[in-house]
Formats: structure tokens, C-alpha cells, sequence
């Protein structure tokens, strides 16, 4: 156990480090007084609308994972569901690609923890799909992706290509029953099938109506995220809704793609400032809109989480182990 938690905290330690060198790197690459000029030359309306959409991008959060606990605990109330996601952005801000969060688990009581895992997976993989559906796309419609691939049959085919990826994800959506009869087939070819079959057990009472729903909840924080995004960069920064929401979709994909800092800090930052200066946006103004979208929508609704976190009970850990 000494080894392990030794290498834990290394490795926390590596990717915190990460994230510092490229924070860092964007030190380097851009001035700071001109972080802080486009910061303060920023328009107050624009910041003060931005912020006000963060209520509702937790809002719509706490909706759809209050949806599917309910699913196998129709009973639980709401100060847990609300506490159970804010924890998990506690626990996710300090891990790469925000695992942690799958410690919602641990702060509902009275449930099997291994059932609101599996809720935890089915909630990442919407978020999951669907940055990737848009944002594969995204990427590839950038100036630079357009430069390289042509605009020629290579560019369509790969167009072509997406299309039918994302029609497949669509499908795995709106229908979980594919899904459901893969893991259970799991459980039966693989060791510790019961712990499958409990994990499986969160898509038992998930039905295709069910699945549209929590696409349309998804979808819904997908958009808010988007116009977030928008509105930050044109406080600073007059860029056309077309512009940057590819900017936006693009930002977010790379940075799931690249889990290696702690809560994407960092990564974040220096790919925004590389998509967005496709489109003629100053470093400063696509790192400060970055910046402020993580403060926003990570980093405060982790720091309430930390009340959350300190309430949770002794031992339960060990519980969930056995």
C-alpha cells in the first residue's frame, strides 16, 4: 500500500507539474502585462452575463444527474444529488480528465456504490460523445485542418467519415440497450463479473425515453457552455457565433483527448490560444476567456464541493473497496 500511495502521489505531483510548464510556456509566449490589459479592457456586461450563466450550466448538471440516480434510488433527496455532484467536481479538479469525479458514489449514502459508478459512467458518456461528436468536426473545419487536408475528395471522405461516427454515437445515445447486452456479455467472459453486472445495473431501468432525455440535458449544457465561451471571447475580442463555437467545440475536445495536467489547467489554456488565433483572436483574449470559464465552471463549484468532501463519513471508502 506504501508503494501505491508513493506512486499516486507522484503522479499527481507529474501532472500537476504539467500543467504548471504549460501555463508557464503561455507566460512565456505572451507578456502578462497584456494578459492583464485585455483582462481589464474587458467589457464588465459580457463577464457579468457569463458568470450568471454558471448557475445554469450546474443547474442543468445537477437535473440529469438527479435523473439517473433516481433511476435506482427514486427516494434520494435533493441536497444529495446536489452534494454528490459538487463533491465530485472537488475530487475531479485534481485529477487528469477529472476521473475523480467518478467519487460522486462515495456521497450518496445508502445506495450500492458501484450502481452510481456505473450512473457516474453513463453521465461522463454523454458529456464524453458528445464533445467528441461536435468536436471532431470542429477540429477539422479549423483553417489549419483545411490548409492541410484541402478542400479536395480527401477532405469530404474525412467529412463523410465523422458523419457516420457521429450517427453511430447518436445511435448508443438514444438507445442504451446495445450497450447493456455488451457489458452484461462482459460479465460472463470476464473475471469479477458481479462487479460488471452491479456496475451494469445502473442501465437496468435505462430506457430508450429515458436515454433521449439525458441526451437533451446534455445537450442543453453543451449549449450553455458554448455561449459561455462566446460571450467571454467577444467581451474582449468581436468574433461571429460560427467562429467561436468551432473555437469552443475544438478547445474542448483537445482537452478531454489530453487528460495530462491537473484539472485540464493548463492544457486548456494553450490550445484555446491556438484554435481561437485561427480566427484572428489575440492570445491574451482567448487565454483570459479560457481562464475565466474554467474559474467559472470548475474551479468554484469545486471549492463549495470541499464542504461536501469533509463530510463524508469515515471508513465509507473502505466500504466501497470490499
Amino acid at each position: 500500500m506504501p508503494v501505491l500511495t508513493l506512486t499516486r502521489r507522484g503522479l499527481l505531483l507529474v501532472k500537476a507539474a504539467i500543467g504548471a510548464l504549460l501555463l508557464g510556456l503561455i507566460a512565456w509566449t505572451i507578456e502578462p502585462s497584456r494578459i492583464l490589459s485585455a483582462l481589464r479592457g474587458a467589457e464588465r456586461s459580457s463577464l457579468a452575463v457569463a458568470a450568471l450563466l454558471m448557475p445554469v450550466n450546474l443547474a442543468l448538471q445537477e437535473w440529469k444527474w438527479r435523473y439517473l440516480v433516481r433511476l435506482v434510488e427514486p427516494s434520494v433527496p435533493l441536497r444529495q444529488t446536489w452534494g454528490s455532484l459538487l463533491g465530485g467536481m472537488a475530487f475531479g479538479i485534481v485529477t487528469p480528465g477529472r476521473i475523480g469525479e467518478y467519487g460522486r458514489s462515495l456521497l450518496i449514502p445508502g445506495t450500492p456504490p458501484l450502481k452510481l459508478v456505473g450512473l457516474t459512467v453513463i453521465d461522463k458518456f454523454y458529456n464524453l460523445g458528445l464533445t467528441i461528436a461536435v468536436g471532431l468536426p470542429a477540429l477539422f473545419s479549423l483553417p489549419w485542418a483545411v490548409g492541410f487536408l484541402g478542400e479536395g475528395y480527401f477532405h469530404r471522405a474525412t467529412f463523410v467519415a465523422l458523419g457516420v461516427f457521429d450517427l453511430v454515437l447518436l445511435y448508443m445515445a438514444l438507445d442504451p440497450r446495445p450497450v447493456r447486452s455488451l457489458l452484461y456479455a462482459a460479465q460472463l467472459l470476464l473475471p469479477k463479473g458481479d462487479k460488471i453486472a452491479q456496475l451494469a445495473g445502473g442501465l437496468d431501468r435505462f430506457t430508450p425515453a429515458q436515454a433521449r432525455v439525458t441526451f437533451l440535458f446534455t445537450l442543453a449544457h453543451y449549449g450553455v457552455f458554448l455561449l459561455q465561451y462566446h460571450i467571454l471571447i467577444n467581451g474582449m475580442a468581436a468574433l461571429p457565433w460560427a467562429h467561436s463555437s468551432r473555437g469552443a467545440a475544438s478547445t474542448l475536445f483537445a482537452k478531454s483527448a489530453l487528460p495530462v495536467a491537473i484539472g485540464d489547467l493548463g492544457v486548456d489554456q494553450i490550445v484555446a490560444v491556438q484554435f481561437f488565433g485561427q480566427f484572428g483572436v489575440a492570445a491574451e483574449a482567448a487565454f483570459n476567456a479560457s481562464l475565466l470559464l474554467f474559474a467559472l465552471n470548475v474551479l468554484m463549484p469545486a471549492l463549495t464541493g470541499v464542504f461536501f468532501v469533509g463530510r463524508l463519513p469515515v471508513g465509507r471508502g473502505k466500504a466501497v473497496e470490499q
